[in-house]
């Protein structure tokens, strides 16, 4: 009697887990066969591939093998995911991977280790980080684009972005960033334009050190409290063309804030609190004919005021 018992306790506990297997199994993430994963492909590559309808999960679903390399891929609809785990996704490849509006709360540091190979675009807006561990894109040799706009991130760290060393755009705006470490900008010599928008940096301790982002030309900075900004702020952008630091509460500009944006082409500070422009904000400030300096729709007490500064009113070389 104890033997049968015995022999009908491991076949219920062969059954469960067989079912379990099964469910884990239609749960996968997988281009052949998988209900829940729309596919456009050929024999040669998969040109798109939107998976959804995984429920809430505490962790991704398990992915197949596959030879073939994927595009883009999404994971979206009806799916709400914790925990980005280990390796991630193992057995595919991929060369742009959305993971927005899941509700994502945090990221292991090796999860993006299993798609290193061809990734090149990740993108992980609309979620739910408040951090994310030194070093989680290091493997990331490929990646050129990283969207984390709209999460709930409040500090970058100096190995936050370690082994990003091709990425040209970075957008981090929509978060609750409020302190930043001077290294961190050190790890994307690349980058071309960066999104800050509506963070929390107006504590004045923003600054970008010499020599960080060097090939930087884009840096938008808009709502971000910058009622003063400091004086070294540019000091580490020396090629950057356009800059965003709309509606700000900005009052006035420290002397040759712009001395070392010699490229610079657009500025626009609208929707803020300056009075006075003088030339001496200017000073030291290099110009070439394509210069275009404007400075519009500057706001004081509701009233509107136009300001223009033109290649004429900067220092020429």
């Amino acid at each position: 009697m104890r033997l049968l018992m015995q022999e009908h306790l491991l076949l219920m506990t062969w059954l469960l887990w067989l079912q379990a297997w099964h469910d884990a199994g239609s749960q996968r993430v997988c281009p052949r066969h998988e209900s829940r994963c729309e596919v456009n492909a050929d024999a040669t590559i998969i040109y798109s591939m939107n998976c959804g309808g995984y429920g809430s999960v505490a962790l991704l679903p398990p992915a197949c093998t596959e030879t073939r390399v994927i595009s883009h891929l999404a994971i979206s609809h009806n799916t709400t995911v914790d925990r980005l785990q280990h390796l991630i996704l193992y057995g595919l490849q991929m060369r742009h991977l959305e993971l927005k509006g899941l509700g994502i709360r945090s990221v292991v540091v090796t999860a993006f280790y299993a798609i290193s190979s061809h990734l090149e675009v990740l993108s992980l807006q609309d979620n739910q980080l408040e951090s994310l561990p030194v070093g989680v894109f290091r493997t990331l040799r490929h990646l050129t684009r990283l969207q984390l706009y709209n999460n709930r991130l409040t500090q970058l760290s100096a190995g936050m972005f370690d082994g990003l060393t091709k990425l040209v755009y970075l957008t981090l705006s929509a978060n609750r960033i409020s302190a930043v470490d001077q290294g961190t900008w050190y790890k994307m010599p690349a980058l071309v334009t960066l999104s800050l928008e509506d963070n929390l940096l107006g504590n004045g301790q923003l600054v970008f050190p010499y020599s960080s982002l060097e090939r930087l030309e884009e840096l938008r900075l808009d709502r971000n409290r910058l009622n003063q900004i400091n004086y070294g702020i540019f000091s580490g952008v020396p090629n950057l063309r356009r800059l965003y630091l709309r509606s700000n509460g900005i009052q006035s500009l420290p002397h040759s804030i712009f001395r070392a944006t010699q490229h610079l082409e657009v500025v626009d500070m609208s929707a803020n609190n300056i009075s006075q422009l003088t030339k001496d904000s200017f000073s030291g400030k290099c110009y070439t004919d394509s210069l275009k300096c404007t400075l519009h729709s500057l706001v004081q007490n509701l009233s509107y005021t136009i300001f223009v500064i033109t290649a004429s009113d900067i220092d020429r070389c």
